[in-house]
């Protein structure tokens, strides 16, 4: 597994929308996705995206 930094401006873009939580994390799991191909998220720690390698 690997840890990846998540950028602050997820926070912004997320904070007022009716479910935030689900937002952010859907906004990791994309950015995720674009930024590091063939891993996918395994779940988030503070502002800390711990990704893994698809099988």
């Amino acid at each position: 597994m690997i840890e990846v930094a998540i950028p602050h401006a997820f926070i912004s873009l997320s904070k007022d929308s009716h479910e935030p939580g689900r937002l952010f994390k859907k906004y990791v799991a994309g950015y995720v996705r674009h930024s590091y191909p063939g891993y996918q998220l395994k779940r988030i720690e503070k502002m800390t995206a711990i990704i893994e390698r698809r099988q």
